[in-house]
């Protein structure tokens, strides 16, 4: 392997790619495009009703009076004592139980105008789709018997709001953006790399560059690093389009917390989306090198995305995302899906760095074990023939 061979070998294709204005439009604006108005778009559509909500109804009430009872009964909901309280509110916080609701002792419905009314405290988790609607029911319900006074929730000094409201709408970006940003990687890099070994091999050219005095493991690694170029530049776009696309759809969601990212989340938000381009594009390049022709290895590549896709947007489903944390720290050894869950996870301000760390390191060992078999794949004789 010769280090002067392999940069001249991406060098030869980098210069062919800049000198393509189609192709130089595509790594420097498409990414940015696509994330940046896709992302856009579905961000207004945050406050869209989650169908996949368990039916079952975890909700409790303390002290209700009868009329009350008989309503809570109906939606069923269950009566509890007084000293479980401390407990049901802790199942709340951790999304175990939807609601609860508690009366004060004696409670009694003063006529209005009263100076000094009871006061019921509903307990909900708006980061739970099932505990927000429950509590939107039950404040409704309870809404019904006024005029007759009380008030509900009236401590201004407690948040009855045992979760961050911002919550659905970080989880929806969380699954939108890594998709979005990979996904136009991906688009940019297939035709490339499907062009650069499988293109030249349908075109004959191929053979002319294997009898040169070049080392096929120095062609195999030059090819790669211009395509590894490519996707730096790319990715560079797209994490640009998402940078400026978070800030922009939180404010237009209201979001109180915002998406604010130091210079230094920023930093790990690249080095984690590069390291999963790094993985995607180790994998078109082995198809790319295994296919016959360029059509063969554009319609094989787009599986490992979809299938890489499907999985991030089941996740949206609290039932399955409940499952895939269930996986723990495993899920940060998996190539490409480590970086949808990290992604994921520092859009909604979860991170750990330890995960973040991890899924780096993975990524680009995997990366480099795929450069590797593609300079295998390149002495392989029968691989690269007519």
């Amino acid at each position: 392997m010769n280090f002067r061979d392999i940069l001249t070998v991406a060098k030869k294709d980098l210069t062919a790619y800049a000198k393509d204005k189609v192709i130089l439009m595509q790594v420097l604006l498409l990414p940015f495009i696509i994330v940046y108005a896709y992302s856009t778009l579905m961000g207004t559509m945050s406050n869209a009703d989650d169908t996949s909500e368990s039916s079952i109804v975890d909700a409790y009430y303390v002290n209700a009076p009868d009329e009350f009872e008989k309503c809570f009964k109906e939606l069923g909901y269950q009566k509890a004592e007084e000293d479980r309280i401390d407990s049901i509110k802790k199942d709340v916080e951790n999304k175990k139980a939807e609601l609860l609701i508690v009366f004060p002792n004696d409670f009694k419905m003063t006529v209005e105008g009263s100076t000094d009314p009871d006061n019921i405290e509903v307990w909900y988790n708006s980061e739970k789709t099932g505990s927000l609607k429950q509590y939107n029911t039950a404040s409704e319900m309870i809404n019904s018997f006024q005029p007759k006074a009380f008030t509900v929730n009236a401590s201004e000094d407690v948040k009855y709001d045992m979760g961050d409201e911002d919550a659905p709408l970080k989880s929806l970006l969380g699954t939108i953006f890594p998709s979005i940003a990979l996904m136009s990687i991906f688009m940019v890099c297939m035709n490339l790399a499907a062009q650069s070994i499988a293109g030249e091999k349908e075109r004959g050219f191929m053979n002319t560059l294997l009898i040169t005095p070049v080392k096929r493991s120095s062609l195999a690694i030059g090819k790669s690093l211009s395509i590894f170029v490519t996707a730096v530049i790319g990715g560079l776009s797209a994490f640009v389009g998402m940078a400026m696309a978070l800030p922009k759809i939180a404010g237009a969601a209201g979001a109180d917390s915002g998406f604010t990212f130091s210079i230094s989340e920023y930093a790990l938000l690249f080095a984690v989306t590069m390291s999963a381009v790094f993985v995607l594009v180790g994998i078109l390049l082995i198809v790319s090198t295994v296919a016959k022709d360029v059509k063969q290895a554009t319609t094989i590549a787009p599986m490992f995305l979809l299938i890489l896709m499907v999985c991030a947007m089941l996740t949206m489903s609290e039932s399955i995302k409940e499952m895939v944390e269930g996986f723990g720290i495993y899920n940060y050894f998996i190539p490409a899906w480590n970086t949808m869950r990290v992604l994921q996870e520092m859009i909604e301000m979860k991170y750990d760095l330890i995960n973040v760390v991890i899924t780096c390191g993975v990524d680009l060992l995997v990366t480099v074990v795929m450069i590797f078999i593609v300079s295998k794949l390149f002495n392989r004789e029968k691989m690269l023939s007519d």
